[in-house]
């Protein structure tokens, strides 16, 4: 019996001493939330596996689909008390997190730190991620909405001249209308232009509009101002008036084929986006192809919404430090040098976005464009609910314009003082 005491006493504290042990790790582990597609997964393993191997940290990296499902995963960990160390944060739902006041502010990092430094970085990402002189996100990109593919087979064809980056609006309607193809019934069979997903804010901005009085704290909603409906017009008018943009019956038509499946199989000619559709448009081998910014309005106006995203550190975080270490791994030099090389996104640090990693010989030739861009950029206006207002009141009330329904200027007229009122009175 004796024995058997002793036994069990000896079992009992091997097993304290093991929990202790398993405790002592658990405090010195991160847990790290993000989202990516299969080249910014493989990025990440890779900085997550080297941080591992120099520091003795282990680190949970758990990824979640983007958008709405990641917010929804991390807000319900912030409510359960279980919040990861580190977050995956981009320009928009940054705004959640920061009015939560969730999130660590790292310029007292930045200032111990020596390998990086604040002015090594775009000053409108770091401008975009700071709040009364707080920076929350150290960047990992920058995203200017600015990219026109275009198909150079069809201009060949066409006897067209590539665009450049002075054309105008009207450039792209003249050329538009000369690469549209139709069918002996007049079906159109390719088009000349469309954008990724309805990218009215380049119209409104281009066109000297805005969307909000003031981006970092706005008041009201000023899409109603002339230059806002002028632009949303312009782009219905691509669509109704012109031709040249496929409507929302004549996409359905084609079997809910994508706009960028369209640009790659031959059935539009220009194709609008961000630089991240470069690795997809890499494995194109019928045409060749290149890029060039998105026109100027006829009022010599350049302007563009932007993306752009980063790594934070969760306030509540048992492991600031070490949380601090992992995300310079993620957004320092070399992160930032590995995400270059996919093509898929332009870094943030000025150096390597500037650097042969980035601007490199594969296509397209003239990627130097999201570099020349970023001074005409405005992201979104940094308010939480500002998604709540584009998906549930902007969203559908353009839906009526796109479809021929009903002109831009009585719909403006009409949503901004309901938007105003809802959201800003």
């Amino acid at each position: 019996m004796k024995r058997l005491i002793v036994l069990f006493l000896g079992l009992a504290l091997i097993f304290g001493l093991l929990v202790s042990c398993v405790q002592q790790k658990a405090k010195a582990d991160l847990r790290f939330m993000y989202w990516g597609d299969v080249s910014e997964i493989k990025i990440i393993k890779e900085m997550v596996d080297k941080f591992e191997k120099d520091t003795g940290l282990k680190v949970s990296a758990e990824r979640a689909p983007s958008g709405p499902p990641y917010m929804e995963k991390v807000l319900t960990q912030f409510a359960g008390g279980s919040a990861p160390d580190v977050l995956f944060v981009e320009v928009n739902n940054f705004k959640e997190f920061a009015q939560k006041g969730v999130l660590e502010d790292l310029n007292p990092y930045l200032e111990k730190e020596t390998t990086i430094k604040k002015s090594q970085f775009y000053k409108e990402i770091i401008d975009r991620f700071t709040i009364d002189d707080k920076l929350y996100v150290l960047p990992r990109d920058i995203a200017p909405i600015c990219v026109v593919y275009y198909n150079k087979k069809m201009f060949d064809e066409a006897g067209l001249k590539y665009p450049t980056d002075d054309w105008t609006w009207n450039d792209l309607l003249k050329i538009g209308k000369k690469l549209v193809k139709k069918d002996e019934k007049g079906m159109v069979t390719r088009f000349g232009y469309v954008d990724d997903w309805p990218i009215w804010e380049a119209f409104v901005l281009s066109n000297g509009g805005k969307i909000v009085d003031n981006v970092k704290k706005p008041r009201r909603c000023v899409l109603n101002m002339k230059e806002s409906i002028e632009g949303v017009q312009f782009r219905a008018d691509l669509i109704h008036k012109y031709g040249i943009t496929p409507s929302p019956s004549q996409m359905t038509a084609m079997g809910g084929m994508g706009t960028a499946d369209m640009f790659m199989s031959e059935r539009v000619a220009m194709f609008f986006s961000g630089i991240w559709k470069v690795p997809m448009f890499r494995q194109i081998k019928n045409f060749e192809w290149d890029v060039v910014m998105f026109p100027k309005s006829p009022k010599d106006i350049r302007g563009f919404p932007s993306g752009g995203s980063g790594y934070a550190i969760v306030k509540s975080s048992k492991n600031k430090e070490a949380a601090w270490k992992l995300v310079t791994y993620l957004a320092g030099k070399e992160g930032q040098i590995k995400l270059a090389q996919t093509g898929l996104a332009q870094p943030a640090m000025i150096d390597i976005a500037k650097s042969k990693y980035f601007l490199d010989d594969k296509p397209p030739k003239h990627k130097d464009i999201v570099l020349k861009a970023v001074p005409y950029i405005t992201f979104m206006p940094l308010m939480p609910e500002w998604e709540q207002i584009n998906v549930g009141m902007i969203a559908p009330a353009f839906d009526k314009i796109w479809s021929g329904k009903e002109k831009a200027a009585p719909v403006i007229k009409k949503l901004v003082p309901e938007i105003n009122e809802n959201y800003f009175e």
